[in-house]
């Protein structure tokens, strides 16, 4: 009788450990939209930082499902050589050692697919606060969860923490899925500074592995801090809205009538001049739509200038909307720091805000692009900002 009572225990202690974290299907759209309602019931008129940091997870997943489509054939345009390269890049002392690969029969392993944001190179202003995200592929045997983390490896010591969760939520990776992993950075104070930090995966069981087939290469971030934050570099950060609700910053699809805020490396403006980098906001499709684009917060020193070149499309006779710029403290009320109206007139506007002259430097601010159709929405409503900016250089006159 006492065998029979000991391996009941037996197997009922092995069936709930086996079955205590099994996880649980999430519905993204439900959490994210009863999240951003609930933080912005006390005041409309306000974006906080829980906001703005709920935002980047919500970009994170939306973006990962745009990217799985093309993930095979960026898989299949890399070479090893780069591989090399980056390997004879690594001149910093490690702070983390690697443990055995394989633990419980799986090994874990992961490819560097692309930067998401902020790629290699970018320049921000100093005491920028940014986040910087990698699309990687699980290539290993074992099934990433909540547990797993993105741990600081070596170079630079710039991050806003030493280890960020690879998920927010209670999610897996199986081996071959694709994931997007993102850290917050710090950038220094002074000008004209590079960086470079290296990054790792740590496991469920502490195991620190690296990327590439001899798991010798971590995910890196180069960047400088000197004259100029580019807003286009960041827009899969930003919150993206219209008059429905919130959508994804990337999205070109108008199917649905809904506005749209997406990158172009270098579209043709009304004055046939092509070649900037630039973002392209268009207001739903309703009588008087709007369509804003938040980014930050971003502190600037003073003397900073937020610029940009705006203009509808050629060849749009029927483009028409109001076009602002909010500049908000955090806890104040959103300032329009400037407005213009965008028609085809073969002209294009020339932001060139000094920010100083509203008495904002050295604070944490965010900016929001806002396009509202005029005389009801069209097609042609789409509006282009070249090469929206925070810079030291004041325009030439």
């Amino acid at each position: 009788m006492k065998k029979v009572i000991f391996w009941f225990i037996f197997i009922t202690v092995i069936v709930s450990g086996c079955t205590g974290n099994i996880p649980v299907a999430i519905d993204i759209n439900a959490t994210v939209e009863s999240a951003v309602s609930e933080a912005l019931a006390a005041n409309k008129e306000f974006i906080s930082q829980e906001i703005l940091d709920y935002s980047q997870n919500m970009q994170n997943t939306q973006i990962a499902g745009q990217i799985d489509q093309k993930i095979s054939n960026a898989l299949s345009d890399m070479k090893l050589t780069v591989e090399s390269s980056r390997i004879e890049q690594l001149t910093a002392t490690p702070t983390l050692s690697i443990s055995s690969n394989t633990i419980d029969g799986c090994t874990n392993r992961f490819q560097y697919v692309s930067d998401v944001t902020f790629p290699d190179g970018s320049m921000t202003l100093p005491f920028t606060t940014f986040t910087k995200s990698w699309y990687i592929q699980n290539t290993g045997t074992c099934t990433w969860n909540s547990k797993y983390n993105i741990v600081y490896y070596s170079g630079d010591n710039v991050g806003t923490a030493k280890s960020f969760p690879l998920f927010s939520s209670d999610k897996i990776a199986k081996p071959g899925e694709s994931v997007i992993a993102s850290v917050k950075l710090n950038a220094g104070e002074g000008h004209n500074n590079d960086y470079t930090t290296y990054w790792s995966l740590q496991s469920d069981d502490g195991e620190v592995f690296n990327g590439g087939a001899s798991q010798n290469i971590p995910l890196s971030s180069v960047f400088h801090v000197g004259s100029q934050y580019n807003f286009y570099e960041n827009l899969s950060g930003a919150i993206c809205s219209d008059d429905t609700g919130y959508f994804y910053c990337g999205s070109s699809d108008k199917s649905a009538g809904r506005g749209v805020a997406y990158y172009e490396s270098n579209p043709t403006v009304e004055s046939n001049y092509a070649g900037q980098p630039a973002i392209i906001i268009a207001p739903p499709l309703s009588d008087g739509g709007k369509t804003s684009v938040t980014f930050g917060p971003v502190r600037i020193p003073k003397g900073t200038w937020l610029r940009a070149s705006i203009s509808c499309r050629p060849n749009a006779p029927l483009c028409n909307a109001k076009v602002r710029l909010y500049v908000q403290v955090e806890g104040l009320t959103p300032q329009i720091a400037t407005e213009s109206q965008e028609f085809n007139d073969g002209f294009v506007t020339e932001w060139n805000v000094q920010l100083s002259d509203y008495g904002y430097h050295e604070q944490d601010l965010t900016y929001t692009f806002e396009v509202e159709a005029i005389g009801g929405a069209d097609k042609d409503d789409e509006i282009v900002f070249q090469v929206p900016r925070l810079t030291d250089k004041a325009p030439i006159l």
